[in-house]
């Protein structure tokens, strides 16, 4: 990485930036998963698993290093599989309402075709 000076600058580029990187990273994880077809209450759970070893590595490293550079680089890494598993499960909801009212809005409209023959 160089001199301390140059990880220090790259350690505050993260800081400054990890919400950004975090939300970028769930938003593209989520979007992999919708066009690979895996919107699936398992992906949720293996999502979830991994987001909390992220979580569980991130903590026992902050007790055991004093590198902020690595602070930040696992606390993206968690934050960023916790997003995912947010934005998958979000999905996997969203989805589920949407094919609810599509039947609702379905069965609406036989009810007023059926009503309309009378």
């Amino acid at each position: 990485m160089g001199n301390g000076s140059e990880g220090g600058r790259i350690t505050q580029r993260l800081y400054r930036n990890r919400y950004r990187i975090v939300l970028v990273t769930a938003v593209v994880e989520g979007l992999l998963i919708w066009a690979t077809n895996g919107l699936h209450a398992w992906t949720i759970i293996v999502l979830g698993a991994i987001a909390l070893a992220s979580l569980i590595v991130y903590a026992y490293l902050r007790e055991k290093t004093s590198s902020p550079f690595v602070h930040q680089v696992f606390w993206l890494l968690a934050a960023s599989q916790l997003g995912a598993t947010i934005v998958v499960a979000a999905g996997y909801i969203v989805l589920g309402a949407l094919i609810v009212v599509v039947v609702v809005f379905a069965l609406v409209a036989l009810g007023l075709l059926l009503l309309e023959r009378r």
